[in-house]
């Protein structure tokens, strides 16, 4: 049993590695076989098929992201505290980037996903609205009605959309370097509402942003 676990793992581990660097449409449970150095047939003895290893995959996914969605921020006015929150978020998603790169085409072949990447979405904007309620409670921002609800929907289509984005406007930008671009302008997004002088907000911002990237 020891040994079918192990081989399931690294299944899991070289599909994940491959679907994110080459493309989840690109590679087939042929490759997956052949650089594990496996044959096919037990490859299909763990996993029929590869939309099996994905709905596996995003398993492991979605436990992860939930775990760090959940967790609350303990200094919601400090721009360290966030920014260290939404990358984390932002890490998370770069991990399992081929979903959000292939998501349309997935949810098509795994239908079954497509509810729990909804609910994933749902969580996303209750936890940027969350935060955005502990900096209004503080009287750090200022929203008019439905203005806090608009913008945690924002701020969740962001976090969703995001790779898509720098994908196709910086390609050649690192990991590490699309992350932090993301959680900059997420925090920029909040930058409108600032009470009194946004513009110190900015400056802070920017200057933080730039001591990530050195």
């Amino acid at each position: 049993m020891a040994g079918k676990i192990k081989t399931r793992d690294r299944i899991l581990q070289t599909a994940l590695a491959l679907f994110n660097e080459e493309g989840e449409a690109q590679v087939s449970t042929v490759d997956i076989a052949g650089v594990m150095e496996i044959s096919p047939g037990n490859l299909y003895y763990h996993f029929r098929g590869k939309e099996a290893i994905i709905e596996a995959l995003f398993d492991n996914f979605e436990e992860e992201i939930r775990q760090v969605l959940s967790a609350p921020i303990k200094r919601p006015l400090a721009i360290d505290d966030n920014w260290i929150f939404i990358y984390i978020i932002f890490e998370e998603i770069n991990d399992f980037r081929f979903f959000y790169y292939g998501l349309a085409s997935i949810l098509e072949r795994c239908p079954d996903l497509r509810p729990r990447m909804t609910r994933l979405l749902k969580l996303k904007q209750e936890t940027s609205n969350a935060i955005l309620r502990s900096l209004e409670k503080e009287n750090f921002v200022l929203f008019a009605h439905g203005e806090r609800d608009a913008l945690a929907a924002r701020l969740a289509a962001h976090m969703t959309f995001w790779l898509q984005y720098r994908d196709l406007t910086a390609p050649l930008k690192s990991g590490r370097e699309i992350i932090n671009d993301g959680v900059y302008t997420t925090m920029m997004q909040i930058a409108p509402y600032v009470r009194g002088d946004n513009e110190a907000y900015v400056e802070l911002l920017s200057e933080y942003g730039k001591g990530q990237k050195s």
